[in-house]
């Protein structure tokens, strides 16, 4: 993992050279763009699906016993660790240049899991043939302003400068042997329920080649670390697509995305999320 949090050392840096390195100067008409490119898009909408693998790790302290268990929900609590869920982004341009990116999926899954150890989650403590029930409920919400310094139509640089809201519920309900959570050893059933938003602000670099018209290969890379109101977030991610244009409103497109992100509420008591996802996608665009 150390070669993807250098990259997240390195987007910023890079973006912030485009920043301030001089926009070169360019007279291309509309028309030799269009042809350049085989597209000229003013607003852009991509709807498909992303399958995703994960590795989502939670902790949840207690004011009264203390810190709380890492848990990583695939192994310890039986989530399954791959899920097909929808994704959605846009973007419109203003100008060769400028251009607004709005994106969102989100995630509900859930898992039934008899625990092989004691589990100490919030102020319960799941021991160890307890029948446990899962769910984790997440949305994440992107909005970006982009630069391009170059945009000749056959090739594009710029930079990205925005912010993502990530919206986390996490339940877990337990039954057998039970400790804690208004329970005595050996209580039948506890329920924990925790609710975390963690804004995660990114600075990044994105990039696209035309290939031949209609016919372009892109990639971004964005990350981040800030403290908002008492939530610390991190987070690094890149993507690489391609896409087609075979008509002039509609095109399709392919592309992986990696994810990592790392959320704490320091405050009374420690809540601690740590996702690490990515997986291929597949979407239409429409194009106006």
């Amino acid at each position: 993992m150390r070669s993807h949090r250098a990259l997240a050392l390195a987007a910023p840096v890079v973006a912030l050279l485009l920043l301030l390195s001089p926009r070169p100067a360019t007279a291309q008409s509309s028309t030799d763009y269009a042809s350049t490119k085989g597209v000229d898009e003013r607003l852009r909408i991509d709807l498909g699906g992303f399958f995703q693998k994960f590795t989502t790790t939670v902790r949840l302290d207690s004011e009264t016993t203390g810190r709380g268990t890492e848990v990583n929900l695939e192994d310890d609590l039986g989530l399954d660790s791959t899920q097909a869920n929808v994704r959605v982004d846009a973007y419109w341009r203003f100008g060769r240049h400028g251009r607004l990116h709005m994106g969102y999926t989100g995630w509900n899954r859930h898992a039934e899991h008899t625990l092989d150890r004691d589990i100490k989650i919030g102020d319960t403590t799941y021991h160890a043939g307890a029948s446990l029930d899962s769910r984790l409920k997440v949305s994440l919400v992107e909005f970006y302003y982009g630069y391009s310094f170059w945009n000749t139509g056959k090739f594009e640089l710029g930079a990205q400068l925005g912010l993502s809201a990530m919206f986390n519920n996490a339940r877990f309900e337990g039954t057998g042997t039970i400790s804690g959570g208004g329970s005595s050893t050996g209580g039948s059933f506890s329920s924990e329920d925790r609710s975390l938003t963690a804004p995660l602000p990114a600075i990044g670099v994105m990039a696209s080649y035309t290939i031949v018209p209609k016919l372009l290969v892109s990639a971004r890379i964005r990350g981040l670390g800030a403290t908002i109101d008492n939530v610390k977030a991190s987070s690094m991610q890149w993507r690489a697509y391609l896409d087609y244009y075979p008509w002039k409103n509609v095109g399709f497109g392919a592309s992986y995305d990696y994810m990592d992100i790392k959320i704490e509420k320091q405050k009374s008591v420690t809540v601690e999320f740590d996702y690490k996802y990515s997986g291929p996608m597949a979407y239409v665009s429409l194009v106006f």
